[in-house]
């Protein structure tokens, strides 16, 4: 039930999508009981522990993480309507923040801001845009404001296996950190870094020092 509430909003699954669920289930459970006589105090038993369980998800997951994440980014790709592209891709954006939590996927920081309280990501397209890079998931990365000024620049470019190097000390900064589900187009990876790196210039290391 959940999966299917999440299809129609076509987002990820989250704690209001099996607090929902979990309401028509519960009503669904306690009709079957009137029908068949089954005994109603076993039951309710039952409903109260996974009452009670709910209840502690949605505080750890209120906990972890705060009211709202920032709106994403807006965006017309090329073709289909002004209005089905800009739902794509913030759907696209969405989907990829909460894959992530709002953490980099450099340097592992999540911001936290006030009033109301909310976390804060941007969204980076590893091809430009303005290169033809498309608002999919296998061509954005989560990151912090600084890490995306670094990679947009160039200071930042990605190998082939998605080790980060800084293309100023030509050192691996960090292995990119990857969620299990989401695909990163390595064309979308290799045409970013051919596009900041010279032939001329050494060979990117993958040598952390």
């Amino acid at each position: 039930m959940a999966g299917a509430l999440a299809a129609a909003e076509r987002t990820a699954i989250n704690g209001t999508h099996i607090e929902a669920a979990w309401s028509l289930a519960r009503r669904a459970v306690r009709d079957t009981c009137r029908l068949v006589a089954m005994d109603r105090d076993a039951v309710d038993q039952i409903i109260k522990g996974v009452d009670d369980t709910m209840r502690v998800m949605s505080r750890s997951e209120d906990q972890a993480s705060p009211i709202l994440s920032n709106n994403p980014e807006r965006h017309t790709p090329s073709g289909g309507t002004d209005r089905s592209r800009s739902q794509n891709s913030e759907n696209a954006v969405r989907k990829l923040k909460q894959w992530y939590q709002d953490s980099c996927q450099i340097c592992a920081t999540t911001l936290v801001l006030p009033s109301p309280r909310h976390r804060y990501s941007e969204a980076a397209h590893i091809r430009a845009r303005e290169h033809g890079g498309p608002d999919l998931t296998e061509n954005l990365l989560c990151l912090c404001p600084n890490c995306h000024v670094l990679f947009d620049a160039g200071a930042y470019v990605l190998t082939d296996d998605l080790g980060v190097v800084d293309t100023v000390t030509h050192r691996l900064q960090a292995e990119l950190k990857r969620h299990r589900w989401p695909y990163i187009n390595p064309n979308h990876v290799r045409h970013h870094r051919h596009h900041w790196t010279s032939r001329n210039l050494a060979p990117l290391s993958r040598r952390k020092q």
